[in-house]
């Protein structure tokens, strides 16, 4: 089982943990243990010191005792009394030490209570027999006296007391001695448990080192190499780690990221190829869009072309007509009146000609001017069909007018929607066969319009710019060479202004079918 780079990091730190906690509770332990028998040692140095204070005290008393016994009490009792005093506080003193002694030892210490109990019953016994001394002293023969006197130094105080003196402190320095040996023995002891913890933590050092690094430096090398390979290219190197440890995690996330970077190289060879496509298609498009653009060009010099021709004529008309009617004498009113009628014709063509050119150009630059109302479309249909039933020399032609709606209520400027009506039916007539049908029928969001004769139709090339200006088909150019080209254009400019779509399809047995739609409501941007 293979162990985590972590996990192996961590028992390691936790073995140096474990050890340098030990090595503290050891550490701790010894500075306790000194503390305490340092304590204790010097507790027992001033129980000591507290003991020959209590000897001197009480043997200057027996002494001050002998003496007003001997010679008399000259004082009359003060330094017996402040002897005394000394020698009851020394006696307090040393009953706190001994049991400050039982506190931080144990119950052993208490025989220095009963020796201390032994001492004070002693000096008390003492005081007692020197009252009855002092009390017979008077009465009792001088020598005599002075021989029960010494008896009693000698049994009382030098062997007895002294004896009680003695023990007490030889005990306090065995104490001393017995302190100053576990001291010596802990500090040896702790010597021992610093330098055991200091080899296992060199050793345990070592060991994690060792462990660390026998499991890191391979994983790295190889990983050094992986990545060296994939910086000349070589995608197709792969890492060998073995899982189950973080650097195999790493060297298996390398592993991917290698596999992601080869696929992504391949995505970007295939998009590099599909750009190229794109390229050369846009590029195929910009030539056709320049090709485009040149024809626009040519048809906007033949426009201009068309334009001064198309405008050269009436004003050539209107020009001959004024020269006609100037040149030679005096003419009649009905002579005069017809030139001016020839005129006024020549320049209402030329008005309609220049009118239908700016609501084109208007159009396509979105300033188209149209008024819309509240009309119905119906009724300008069956207007339009009955004006193009009475034109002259189209009366052999049948218009017929079908509909499958009641009413046909729409927002709409009623004269140019006439207008296109008016345009679809004059080409019917103009260009188409012996029959034109009008229909006016429902659509989606609005009404559509169609007009379809049965006449030679046109190409295909024809339909495709038919909506262009001053275009005019073979069959308008052969069977009629009247009018502009412009019908269309101004037709599909005043459908698309109000929001509505034109077409014009041919089928290939003949026969030109031009339908348009408008919306129930006309868009606002599309009003003056």
């Amino acid at each position: 089982m293979k162990l985590r780079y972590l996990t192996k990091l961590t028992l390691s730190f936790s073995a140096l943990l474990a050890i340098a906690l030990v090595s503290a509770g050891i550490a701790f332990w010894s500075a306790h243990s000194a503390e305490k028998h340092l304590e204790r040692s010097q507790l027992a140095y001033r129980v000591h010191g507290q003991y020959l204070s209590l000897s001197n005290h009480t043997y200057q008393l027996f002494k001050q005792f002998g003496d007003a016994l001997m010679i008399g009490d000259r004082d009359r009792g003060q330094g017996e009394a402040a002897l005394l005093t000394a020698i009851r506080g020394d006696i307090r003193q040393l009953r706190v030490m001994i049991a400050e002694e039982v506190q931080l030892v144990g119950h052993e210490e208490i025989e220095e209570l009963e020796l201390l109990a032994q001492i004070e019953r002693k000096i008390e016994s003492v005081l007692q027999e020197f009252q009855r001394l002092h009390t017979t002293a008077q009465n009792s023969d001088p020598a005599g006296f002075q021989d029960r006197l010494s008896k009693f130094l000698d049994e009382k105080i030098d062997a007895d007391f002294e004896a009680l003196i003695a023990a007490a402190l030889a005990e306090e320095e065995e104490e001393v001695r017995e302190a100053a040996a576990e001291m010596q023995a802990a500090i040896v002891l702790f010597e021992i448990a610093a330098i055991a913890a200091g080899v296992i933590a060199a050793l345990t050092a070592v060991f994690g080192i060792m462990f660390l690094r026998r499991g890191l430096t391979v994983p790295l090398q190889r990983l050094l190499a992986g990545a060296k390979a994939v910086g000349r290219g070589e995608l197709d190197h792969r890492i060998d780690v073995p899982g189950g440890t973080e650097l195999g995690s790493v060297a298996q996330a390398f592993n991917r990221m290698i596999d992601n970077v080869a696929e992504r190289q391949d995505l970007l060879s295939a998009s590099r190829d599909a750009l190229e496509h794109e390229v050369s298609r846009r590029t195929e498009q910009l030539q056709k869009l320049l090709k485009t653009l040149r024809e626009s060009e040519d048809n906007r010099k033949r426009l201009l072309a068309d334009v001064s021709h198309e405008l050269r004529t009436p004003l050539t008309i209107i020009r001959g007509e004024a020269d006609v009617a100037l040149r030679g004498g005096d003419r009649s009113t009905d002579e005069y009146r017809e030139v001016l009628n020839r005129t006024r014709d020549a320049a209402d063509h030329t008005a309609r000609i220049v009118d239908d050119l700016l609501f084109v150009a208007r159009q396509e630059s979105g300033e188209v001017r149209i008024r819309p109302r509240e009309v119905d479309l119906m009724d300008l249909v069956q207007r339009a069909v009955t004006t193009a039933k009475t034109l002259g020399g189209e009366a052999k032609k049948t218009v017929n007018f079908e509909t499958s709606v009641s009413e046909a209520k729409l927002q709409a400027d009623p004269r140019r929607v006439q207008q296109v009506v008016t345009i679809l039916l004059e080409n019917a007539l103009r260009y188409g066969g012996e029959s034109v049908e009008v229909r006016l029928d429902f659509a989606p969001g609005g009404f559509a319009v169609t007009v379809a004769d049965d006449g030679p139709g046109l190409t295909e090339s024809e339909r495709e710019h038919v909506f262009e200006r001053f275009f005019r088909g073979s069959n308008a150019a052969i069977r009629y060479d009247g009018g502009a080209g412009l019908g269309l254009p101004v037709a599909k400019a005043i459908v698309e202004a109000h929001g509505g779509q034109i077409a014009l399809t041919s089928e290939s047995g003949g026969g030109v079918q031009a339908r348009f739609t408008l919306p129930n409501r006309a868009r606002l941007e599309a009003a003056s």
